[in-house]
């Protein structure tokens, strides 16, 4: 267990020129999600999860607190809180940040259901290991990468 705390802080997109920017570059972070924005939404968020002032991870979510019915997740009667993108700084991986970073958006946020959408094994195998629902598509012909997981 680390002693030092993992701290979260909502980062606020700037916009430069055409493009809406929320993170600087970094070879710590090397998923395509951190780039920049063409548009953003009000229900947009950024997390940056720091350790002794290190960010070492990075998160994006939908948040909408409206009572939800969805076709595969079913009914969230307190809202969702859907996280789009989840990254674990490239040298901090495999230390439990990742557990620590949802925990974290939990204590925020406690009462929407958490969803988080992935699209490759590397994330999948993640989120197996939290012990989320996978909910994939019933047909399997309509299935794709991209699964959507829930908490329990």
């Amino acid at each position: 267990m680390r002693s030092i705390p993992l701290s979260l802080s909502e980062i606020h997109p700037l916009k430069k020129r055409k493009y809406w920017h929320v993170f600087e570059p970094s070879s710590e972070f090397v998923a395509p999600w951190w780039g920049p924005e063409d548009s953003i939404a009000d229900d947009d968020h950024w997390l940056s999860g720091q350790l002794a002032g290190a960010e070492v991870a990075r998160c994006k979510f939908v948040l909408d607190i409206s009572p939800q019915s969805h076709p595969v997740l079913g009914e969230m009667p307190r809202g969702q809180l859907d996280i789009l993108a989840l990254e674990v700084a490239v040298s901090a991986r495999g230390q439990g940040i990742g557990r620590d970073v949802l925990r974290a958006i939990r204590d925020l946020f406690p009462l929407p259901r958490l969803t988080a959408l992935n699209d490759n094994a590397e994330s999948r195998g993640f989120w197996d290991s939290l012990g989320w629902v996978r909910h994939e598509h019933p047909n399997p012909l309509l299935r794709s990468e991209r699964v959507t997981y829930s908490e329990h």
